[in-house]
């Protein structure tokens, strides 16, 4: 019975050491916040270069910046099935990755949840003009586009809540907007509410020139990723690949089979989620 306990008792450890894993990795990764930054402790790839999870922040910007050579692409759009994925975070994170490449690529990053807009947050911004000043009120661009201080970075802010969204984004002015930004910037990296929750992801999808689907590991449904893309696909949006967040490194089976069942090569990031 000894040896029956023991190994009882091995596996109680292994199992705890893997949930005590998952709630680290659910609250996000833990790094020491520059203190005389006002960002958010979670954009890693700024407070934290040598970190593991900015390495793979790194690859994704190897992957894009190669694709985007292929294919001369420029505006990503960054959304996932549901909330709480990580995709804001990654949006923020890709963007950092980006602007720190030393081709000196100029980086926008654009707040286009103009519902629950959480840019300006992470970033500890306070802006006056966002992205729906831009659309219904007419505000100049130059009121609206923000510089942080990092190098190659500008951010869009969301701006005030409007009363409709959808219309804004879909409108004429949006596509002329996104016309002169791309004149503007080398890479511009679009957050998006969830695909499943309102219909702003397809109508922005199908003006950019592809999008990235966040997927948390452990946690988003097959059948969720599966609508999600099926409503991006409707919109006419191109899905250029997935990024995984939450991902340990011995992932579960089932989740290595549902990667290769994909038609899209993903992307796999290490990030927490939000």
């Amino acid at each position: 019975m000894g040896k029956i306990t023991e190994a009882l008792r091995k596996v109680a450890e292994e199992s705890m050491s893997r949930i005590e894993k998952r709630q680290e990795m659910t609250h996000g990764y833990i790094v020491t916040q520059k203190t005389d930054s006002k960002l958010d402790s979670r954009i890693v790839t700024f407070h934290d270069p040598t970190a593991p999870v900015t390495e793979q922040y790194k690859m994704l910007r190897t992957n894009i910046l190669s694709l985007s050579a292929r294919r001369n692409l420029k505006t990503f759009v960054v959304t996932s099935s549901i909330q709480g994925e990580g995709k804001t975070i990654t949006a923020a994170n890709l963007a950092f990755a980006l602007a720190e490449d030393l081709n000196a690529k100029s980086v926008l990053l654009v707040d286009a949840d103009l519902r629950k807009g959480r840019i300006s947050r992470l970033l500890g911004l306070t802006p006056r003009a966002g992205l729906s000043d831009l659309l219904s009120n007419g505000v100049p661009l130059s009121d609206a586009l923000l510089d942080i201080g990092v190098k190659n970075l500008t951010i869009l802010p969301s701006g005030e809540i409007p009363k409709n969204p959808a219309e804004l984004l879909g409108s004429v002015k949006m596509r002329q907007l996104l016309t002169e930004l791309r004149g503007k910037f080398d890479a511009i990296i679009l957050d998006t509410p969830p695909v499943m929750s309102v219909t702003d992801p397809g109508v922005l999808g199908s003006q950019s020139d592809g999008v990235f689907l966040v997927v948390q590991a452990g946690r988003t449904q097959r059948a969720s990723v599966q609508h999600a893309q099926q409503l991006l696909n409707q919109a006419h949006a191109r899905v250029l690949g997935y990024i995984l967040t939450n991902v340990e490194y011995h992932l579960p089976e089932y989740l290595y089979r549902y990667i290769d069942s994909q038609p899209q090569q993903p992307v796999v990031v290490d990030t927490p989620s939000s």
